[in-house]
């Protein structure tokens, strides 16, 4: 009887450990649309902007699908690694908008191949700013 319960509590814990992650954590080519979430913590409701953008061979370009008069894109090179995104944007940008809003840095990442985030991520946080903002891309893969 005890030889049977360990050979059944081995087998659960063996299969428990087996089960395959959902989110496959890796950038496909192909082209992505949906939308750029700003969050500010004193401000209730987000600000959302259309976004689409090709990742191609380690190049990424965004065009502004909803053209305001803020910029919003970006394009050059971006590399992954450990769920981590490093993305560098290689154009000039005036000074008079938000630059949090070009893809430019480093994202966390997530994707399972069809849907895509990426969630900016600030090297130090303290505890001196009056509010803090996020960045997130929501996208899906069109092709």
């Amino acid at each position: 009887m005890k030889v049977q319960i360990c050979i059944f509590l081995f087998i659960l814990i063996l299969s428990l450990g087996c089960k395959k992650s959902t989110i496959a954590n890796v950038l496909l080519d192909g082209n992505y649309t949906g939308i750029l979430v700003i969050t500010n913590s004193f401000i209730s409701v987000p600000e959302t902007r259309p976004i689409s953008m090709v990742l191609q061979g380690g190049k990424f370009n965004i065009a502004n699908a909803g053209a305001t008069s803020k910029p919003l894109g970006g394009k050059g090179t971006y590399t992954f690694k450990n769920g981590i995104g490093y993305f560098e944007d290689e154009n000039v940008w005036t000074a008079d908008f938000d630059w949090n809003t070009i893809l430019n840095g480093e994202y966390n990442i997530r994707s399972n191949g069809k849907d895509l985030t990426l969630r900016k991520r600030f090297s130090t946080k303290t505890d001196l700013a009056p509010a803090t903002t996020d960045y997130e891309y929501i996208l899906k893969r069109s092709n």
